[in-house]
């Protein structure tokens, strides 16, 4: 019998070291079996033999040790040799390399670059302890609509539900004038209830929270800070000596939030609710809840004892409350829930891009392993394993894969730069949004992907063929039938995949076009927007003296050179903004309600006297500046003073909804619900309707009261004028000269609309770029595959000329390729899109998924890409001489 020294020796002596411990193995098991043998020759059993010879050998384990000691280093050893040789194969072919690796970098590039921001936004969780326990709740209405939440139902749900450790309420200011010693600024903030910091589970780090001596009415105001507010506005100073006047009164500053801490998104400040009278209402839904699920209840469980309980509030009070039932959602996906469809839309757009990319450059490696395929059959020739050329030829992908991967993560940042520059502005979480570990994680995976791919399709293309053809003299293209259909498979597919980027960009970009074309119901063109803030509230005389102060400021704006026509609106109707609306009462006098329990009782008597509107305060002027045309009636007079009959203007919407065969005029309405003024209107015009918030909803009823008769606190003076940019500065002096502490902000009606039409801008223009990148390398694909078959058929195209064809039969066969392999691709892409851009309808305006006009347009632009792709190596296919390319053969 050998020994183990005889074994290890003859084990070193193999040439191959990747093969040492299988050989190993199989010599051991050689030796057991002999000595198995002459064991039962023995007389031994078959157990007991083989377990004797076991026992012979019994360094084996060590024995496999020291082979593995010395075949890991060498395997590693090889590796690097092999990474060395593949960046030396592709120093010697700068083109192809070059090509290959801008190719995937922009690929790997715009899917790292989209998904930081998809990560960043959408996956990294809150900034709280614990908070996915953390989640919104909602009134739910009688057409299954989420809305805020009145005081009341609040009040019941936090006292008559076990599933929730903690419950508040938010009221967010979007904008308030908050001055610090100086000029006035408009300022987010926001007022929250008790338990509000516990269901964050939040504290200040500097200072304290509220005092409960500071939780009721008549308290002396106080606030907390973020921390950025605390830096930038206040200095970082002590906080004893720290105080902000916010909405005209003075608040002492008791604390400073954390840095990461940002709820509602945005707030700088945060008050007491406590502070404000309560709401009693339970058709007031002025606030948000969040809550934090108790300690071992899961969302289900939540969402199950609220929506009970709110049915039977419903059924305890009926009308009362217009809460039909409840919903609970998690934070993060109700902060996110706004940006999610872009983003996710986005990642599918580069994701796409991505696959086209690995396409193309397959498909150029199998081109460039055709023109290898001696090389490599001589090495399989002359005793190469197939393994070893196949892990050379994944460390030559690794090589470019790598090195594409670089490339594309330094894109992914110059992305990610351009990304926040051209979103909207109301994508949340999006300032710490960068290229980081998770990011680098997704490109280095996005690039390993991709190598072992190339690797693959390299390797079965080139390690699996017959020698002796490989070898032949004659063999002038050996990529064979095989090698041509593969590629011709890579560039349909790209085809197809470019078809469904083109899809959902064009169906985008018609859907862009129509809301360009909707009549937002006023002038867009030369008007100017003054938005000024004044504090809320006030005594009669206050209110009065403030009253003559718009009015001066409208009559002042109006006098300025260039301006044509000047007025007032409580809010803009384009932007984000607080836009009122409520329930309304027909009276059949303008005094018929004293109280506003005659308002309960009449709505309950009577419910065809109820209506529902938005509730907007006006001037005459602001009509006329914007052109919304009168249709009936009049518009406000001067003779509509603070102590005349109070009138008011309703839209044409509002008319037909309320009074569809009767004329409204002369009706008296009361809608003191909305600012505590029981004093009736009565209607004296009706006026064209418009669209608020954006040009994407339907015109709602609108019913406006007077400025002179309703007082509002924050306003917009408009200004018509041919030339906005110029009488914006005289219209800043004008204000500042009757009050020079009002914080104020102009913009232009263009201005605002284009604000509502950022968030599908930003879809569009990179749904663009990825679309018209992906078209790029379609048309790249198609080219390098006509080129590369003009090229294998020269002696073909040759003698076809020779016996008489003519140049342009050349160039039909040719293109002719080209066009039934593109439409092959369109028409699975079309069939995939046509399944995909149904996902895109709730993003559409005025058009279907599957528009003709949208997909035709696709069709057209691919097919006449494909055309001009092929027709440049069709080009030379027709000026192939003849002669020369028999002379070849």
């Amino acid at each position: 019998m050998e020994s183990m020294k005889e074994i290890w020796r003859r084990i070193r002596s193999l040439g191959r070291r990747d093969a040492m411990e299988r050989r190993l193995d199989e010599e051991i098991r050689f030796h057991i079996d002999q000595q198995t043998e002459k064991n039962i020759r023995a007389g031994m059993s078959p157990q007991d033999a083989r377990r004797r010879a076991a026992i012979a050998f019994g360094g084996t384990e060590s024995a496999r040790e020291r082979v593995r000691a010395e075949v890991r280093p060498a395997l590693l050893e090889d590796f690097a040799r092999d990474l060395r040789y593949g960046a030396r194969v592709l120093r010697r072919a700068p083109g192809f390399a070059t090509i290959a690796i801008v190719t995937l970098a922009l690929g790997i590039g715009a899917a790292t670059a989209v998904f930081s921001v998809v990560d960043g936004v959408l996956l990294q969780p809150l900034p709280y302890p614990d908070s996915d326990r953390i989640v919104r709740l909602y009134q739910v209405g009688s057409t299954g609509s989420r809305g805020n939440v009145s005081e009341p139902n609040f009040e019941d749900w936090k006292s008559g539900t076990r599933s929730f450790k903690a419950m508040a309420e938010v009221a967010a200011f979007v904008r308030v004038p908050v001055s610090t010693g100086g000029e006035q600024t408009m300022t987010p903030g926001a007022t929250v209830s008790r338990e509000f910091f516990e269901v964050m589970e939040a504290r200040p780090v500097v200072g304290r929270g509220f005092l409960e001596s500071e939780r009721r009415v008549g308290a002396a105001p106080v606030a907390i800070v973020s921390h950025g507010f605390w830096q930038d506005r206040l200095g970082g100073g002590r906080l004893g000596d720290l105080a902000v006047q916010i909405d005209g009164a003075l608040h002492q500053v008791v604390g400073v939030m954390p840095a990461e801490f940002d709820y509602p998104l945005g707030t700088d400040f945060w008050v007491p609710r406590e502070q404000s009278p309560p709401q009693r209402s339970r058709t007031a839904h002025n606030f948000q809840v969040v809550a934090r699920l108790a300690d071992g209840v899961d969302l289900r469980t939540a969402r199950t004892e609220l929506g009970a309980l709110s049915r039977a509030l419903k059924a305890a009070y009926g009308d009362e409350t217009w809460m039909f039932d409840a919903a609970a959602v998690p934070l993060r996906e109700q902060l996110t829930a706004s940006a999610r469809p872009t983003l996710l839309l986005l990642l599918g757009a580069a994701a796409l891009l991505l696959v086209i990319a690995c396409l193309n450059v397959s498909n150029l490696q199998l081109a460039r392993a055709s023109t290898r395929q001696r090389e490599l059959a001589v090495r399989l020739a002359i005793g190469a394993g197939r393994w070893r050329v196949i892990r050379q030829l994944l460390a030559e992908a690794l090589v470019l894969s790598m090195a594409a991967g670089t490339a594309g993560v330094l894109a992914a940042a110059l992305g990610v730069q351009v990304l926040l520059a051209l979103q909207p502005g109301n994508v949340p979480r999006i300032e710490g949004v960068g290229v980081d570990l998770r990011a680098l994680a997704f490109a280095l995976v996005a690039a390993g992907a991709n190598a072992a791919v190339l690797a693959l399709v390299t390797a079965l293309r080139s390690t699996n063929r017959d020698l002796r053809e490989a070898l032949s003299d004659g063999q002038r293209t050996v990529a064979g039938a095989r090698g041509e259909r593969a590629r011709q498979a890579f560039v349909v597919g790209q085809v197809a995949l470019t078809t469904v980027l083109l899809a959902g960009g064009s169906l985008l970009a018609r859907s862009f076009i129509r809301l360009l074309a909707v009549d937002p119901g006023f002038r867009t063109e030369g008007v100017l927007i003054l938005d000024l803030t004044w504090p809320y509230g006030g005594d009669t005389a206050t209110r009065a003296r403030r009253a003559n102060l718009q009015q001066q400021l409208i009559e002042r704006l109006g006098a300025l050179p260039g301006v044509e026509d000047a007025g007032l609106i409580d809010e803009f109707p384009i932007g984000p903004g607080y836009f009122s609306d409520g329930q309304f009462i027909e009276m059949t006098r303008a005094d018929e309600i004293q109280s506003f329990e005659d308002v309960k009782r009449l709505g309950e008597e009577a419910k065809s006297r109820a209506g529902y509107a938005s509730y907007r305060i006006a001037s005459a002027g602001y009509f006329s500046s914007l052109g919304i045309p009168l249709l009936r009636g009049r518009l406000f007079e001067e003779s509509d003073g603070p102590g005349a009959p109070h009138v008011a203007v309703i839209s044409e919407s509002l008319a037909r909804a309320k009074w569809p065969d009767r004329d409204p005029i002369g009706r008296f309405v009361q809608f003191g619900n909305m600012d505590g003024d029981l004093r009736g209107f009565r209607i004296v015009g009706v006026v064209g309707d418009v669209r608020e918030e954006s040009t994407e909803a339907p015109p709602e009823p609108i019913f406006y009261g007077h400025y002179r008769q309703r007082y509002v606190s924050r306003f917009s003076l408009v200004a018509r004028t041919l030339s906005p940019g110029v009488v914006a500065t005289a219209a800043r002096q004008a204000v500042r000269e009757l009050d020079a502490q009002a914080p104020l902000e102009i913009r232009t009606v263009d201005e605002a609309l284009d604000s509502t039409l950022a968030g599908r801008r930003f879809s569009l223009t990179l749904i663009g770029v990825f679309s018209g990148a992906a078209l790029v390398l379609a048309a790249l694909g198609i080219y390098g595959l006509i080129s590369y078959l003009v090229a294998e058929r020269t002696r073909e195209f040759g003698i076809r000329l020779a016996l008489g064809a003519e140049a342009t039969d050349v160039l039909r066969l040719v293109v002719g390729r080209g066009t039934i392999l593109a439409a092959i691709g369109m028409v699975i892409g079309i069939i995939a899109a046509l399944a995909l851009t149904r996902l895109l309808e709730g993003m559409l305006f005025g058009i279907s998924p599957t528009d003709p006009i949208a997909f035709g347009g696709v069709l057209l632009l691919t097919l006449i890409t494909v055309i001009v792709a092929s027709y440049v190596p069709a080009r030379r296919a027709m000026r192939i001489a003849p002669a020369t390319a028999l002379r070849g053969e």
